[in-house]
């Protein structure tokens, strides 16, 4: 049986980065790429697919930072993008709720008991009429079921988000949930994720170090906002 190969990739720099260089709850506000975000996300691709890389399916989140982006890419590779791109709300950003699009440099001075237990304490946390994060795990935990039940066998590239890709890792990985605050995940970066399906409980490995190569001293971006 032939293994499955996840390749998952962050979105690159979305408009509205705080200009101070803080950090965004981004979450659902949906936010297209800067110039820079696209050469970033493009740079990332173009090196996978110089290495001999090639995606059987390209899965993306429905925010226009991956969307986007998941749609130029498969336009660029097939006359055919039906057949290869599929854009699910499953893979979305977590809602950040009175929060989202906020910097947390004002959450932080609003309600610092809450930002926290946000940090203290994940899985037990709910931003103001947001998105509870064990919701979100739910969530993602029955699209990661489900991509592998559709692909089985195949080679995917699935453009998401930050908080999805510190989620995924922790529960791939079997982490504790303190963990997924202990990710920096830069734009554009990619974990890959090799799934044998011939095994019991079918064994997951994170392939290591994961593809994060230099994108440059130009286009390289931070890493900070990791929750968008």
């Amino acid at each position: 049986m032939q293994p499955t190969f996840i390749d998952v990739m962050r979105h690159g720099e979305p408009e509205g980065t705080c200009s101070d260089g803080g950090t965004i709850l981004r979450g659902s506000t949906d936010d297209e790429l800067t110039p820079k975000g696209w050469a970033q996300a493009r740079k990332r691709t173009d090196m996978l697919l110089e290495s001999g890389e090639q995606w059987d399916v390209i899965i993306s989140s429905p925010l226009l930072r991956c969307a986007n982006f998941a749609q130029s890419l498969v336009l660029k590779k097939s006359k055919d993008k039906s057949e290869r791109l599929f854009i699910s709300a499953a893979w979305r950003e977590i809602y950040y709720g009175d929060w989202d699009g906020l910097s947390t440099a004002k959450i932080w001075q609003d309600a610092p008991e809450l930002m926290e237990k946000m940090w203290q304490d994940p899985l037990e946390f709910c931003a103001p009429n947001g998105e509870a994060v064990k919701d979100f795990s739910v969530r993602i935990e029955q699209a990661w079921s489900d991509l592998l039940r559709d692909f089985q066998g195949k080679r995917v590239l699935l453009v998401c988000h930050g908080g999805v890709m510190r989620l995924l890792l922790k529960q791939l990985l079997l982490l504790a949930p303190e963990a997924m605050n202990r990710f920096a995940i830069p734009y554009a970066a990619v974990s890959r994720f090799r799934v044998d399906h011939s095994v019991s409980d079918e064994g997951v490995a994170l392939t290591w170090p994961s593809l994060m190569t230099h994108l440059g001293d130009e286009i390289q971006g931070d890493e900070a906002s990791s929750y968008e």
